[in-house]
């Protein structure tokens, strides 16, 4: 009970601080059990420490947030901008340039490819291997099945 008590009223110092103190604060529990909050990391390597993500509240008439909304809004603007100049006359959806994507979607988005090439290559002759071991023909409402889930997870990673 002690320590839940120590443990929320220091939370709630450090939330309270929050416009007083650095972005970064870490949790870790020592060794005798106790947990500590702190700015810095433990000098104890032995210990491993937990980043907290700490929000900070800006309050909406704050020229910060009028600045961030600012901000937001221009960043639209710009990509809505870059969108709209790929589109041709006829009203066709610009390409988007998966060049900027992080590295795990574009193999991630090559796997899926080639996943929705075999499931259509192969028709009614896909194989699954269940967690048993054995091997077995999927239906034809698996593959319709896995055939969607995959052209939309295409649309997600690809797009």
């Amino acid at each position: 009970m002690n320590k839940k008590l120590i443990t929320t009223i220091l939370l709630t110092v450090v939330t309270a601080n929050i416009s007083y103190a650095a972005d970064e604060y870490y949790k870790w529990v020592d060794e005798r059990g106790v947990t500590h909050y702190s700015e810095t990391q433990p000098d104890d390597g032995k210990i491993k420490a937990e980043k907290i993500n700490v929000s900070t509240f800006i309050p909406r008439g704050s020229e910060q947030a009028i600045n961030n909304l600012q901000q937001q809004r221009a960043e639209k603007a710009e990509a809505r901008k870059e969108n709209k100049e790929g589109v041709s006359k006829t009203g066709s959806k610009a390409k988007t340039d998966v060049s900027k994507a992080p590295a795990d979607y574009k193999e991630k988005c090559a796997s899926l490819k080639q996943d929705l090439a075999n499931l259509t290559e192969k028709g009614s002759r896909v194989s699954v291997k269940e967690a048993d071991g054995s091997v077995r023909k999927m239906t034809a409402e698996e593959i319709a099945k896995r055939t969607d889930e995959t052209k939309r997870e295409i649309t997600a990673y690809c797009q």
